[in-house]
């Protein structure tokens, strides 16, 4: 077993073959001063003691590894035990982002094709250890790797709290008691951040935190639009981050101030205000300045780069309870293969319970419904993103009738179809919409269309 008493040390398992012992010794000792200095605690094979269950240790410890070495070389690609074994657990645990897997290469051997070649391997170029005119330069190189992996292992372990054990029951009960208490003395109508769509709000219970929030349409429904207002609502007491994946960060600023401002976005991106809406600009400006929201249009945003701009953020607010992202088919996943919308979905979850927060995304509509005659989405209109809907606490479709039905009796209006629901019951909700300015509002019988 791993030999450590901090939590916040970083295990690594060595998975090697035997014929590569001196290779492993090698490492061991370029390893030694991480060991002494509670950096990493390290595991192979030989640390089994006489009469252990040998394929015990081995599957537990490699399970419980922060980090995985396989030290390649042509004996490691003909072990069985190495290639079906050790390999495919190492690689299902990178895959579910619990473990870092690093391969070292130690031999020269033909690796075309090999499933860990996708992987950033050690020495750079993968230039196996043995052809280095001097080894202890090469084992220097792979070290130093080594101890990069393990201090970005190490921050994200205290930042997690990993030395968190089991809550007795009595202890969370009293802890809900006293949440109750407090709701119910403050009297208020929702528990969870309003949206200030009073309607919706009910339905859902606000936004809670630990929760991920799933907008889904047809392009030109505004769940843009949607999202943005809800992140200036939260944005005018908390703080709020919004991922614009697909838009720059000019056209969401423009966004926000038709929304804010209740302007036309077209003569505003002209800079064709009528006399009276330059006041109504002016206003707009101060109230998104004043409001506690970062705007983030990078690219190319991975899940990783997601969390790590996250943490930043939270780290200079205090707290981050909403983050905002538009589009999460923008997102980028790693290796998630054809699970891409589970393995998005999941990550997101889990980024949701680990900082606390609500993540509201968009999510796109298939084409496929535009041949139905009632054109109203359902989860299944997600298609390869149906999974996402599974995943989310709350999915919401945005729909609006005007735009299929000129003549409709419900123009200047839309539909919220609550699809999922963890918190309360499903349906549709009708909200007052106004596509030249983009803004969602609460419907009233005053408002609707006569």
């Amino acid at each position: 077993m791993f030999n450590s008493e901090n939590a916040n040390d970083v295990k690594v398992f060595i998975s090697y073959s035997h014929k590569d012992e001196r290779f492993r010794e090698s490492l061991e000792e370029h390893l030694s001063i991480l060991r002494r200095t509670g950096k990493i605690a390290s595991w192979n094979d030989r640390k089994i003691t006489a009469g252990a269950d040998w394929a015990g240790q081995i599957d537990h410890n490699i399970e419980i590894a922060d980090i995985i070495l396989l030290l390649i070389s042509s004996s490691f690609v003909s072990s069985s035990y190495c290639m079906d074994k050790e390999l495919g657990v190492a690689l299902d645990r990178q895959q579910a982002e619990t473990a870092t897997v690093i391969p070292i290469f130690v031999r020269p051997t033909d690796l075309e094709g090999a499933p860990f070649m996708a992987l950033q391997g050690l020495p750079r170029d993968q230039r196996p250890v043995s052809l280095w005119e001097d080894e202890d330069t090469a084992w220097l190189q792979v070290a130093k790797g080594i101890r990069t992996a393990a201090d970005e292992i190490s921050a994200r372990k205290k930042r997690l709290g990993v030395v968190a054990k089991p809550t007795p029951i009595h202890d969370v009960m009293n802890a809900y008691v006293d949440t109750l208490s407090l709701e119910y003395q403050l009297d208020a109508a929702i528990t969870g951040m309003r949206t200030n769509l009073v309607d919706f709000d009910r339905m859902i219970d606000g936004l809670h935190r630990g929760t991920l929030v799933a907008v889904a349409s047809r392009p030109s429904m505004g769940k843009t639009n949607f999202c943005l207002g809800i992140a200036l609502t939260v944005a005018e007491d908390m703080p709020v981050v919004v991922f614009s994946t697909r838009t720059s960060e000019r056209e969401v600023t423009e966004r926000l101030l038709t929304i804010s401002g209740k302007l036309n976005g077209g003569r505003l991106r002209r800079g064709r205000l009528l006399d009276d809406e330059w006041p109504a600009l002016v206003g707009a400006v101060q109230r998104v300045s004043d409001s506690t929201m970062l705007l983030d249009d990078t690219v190319h945003l991975t899940l990783e780069s997601l969390r790590e701009r996250c943490i930043d953020a939270k780290s200079r607010f205090g707290a981050l309870p909403l983050v905002v992202i538009d589009s999460v088919h923008y997102l980028e996943a790693e290796n998630a293969g054809p699970d891409n919308a589970l393995t998005i979905a999941r990550s997101l979850k889990r980024l949701a319970r680990e900082l606390n927060c609500c993540i509201l995304v968009t999510v796109q509509v298939g084409r496929a419904l535009e041949q139905r005659p009632n054109k109203r989405p359902v989860q299944s209109d997600l298609q390869a993103w149906a999974d996402f809907g599974d995943e989310s606490d709350v999915l919401a479709f945005l729909y609006v009738d005007s735009l299929y039905n000129p003549d409709t009796r419900d123009i200047g209006t839309a539909e919220v179809i609550i699809a999922r629901n963890r918190r309360g019951p499903m349906g549709p909700i009708r909200v007052a919409y106004d596509p030249p300015t983009g803004t969602f509002d609460n419907f009233t019988v005053a408002a609707a269309p006569d």
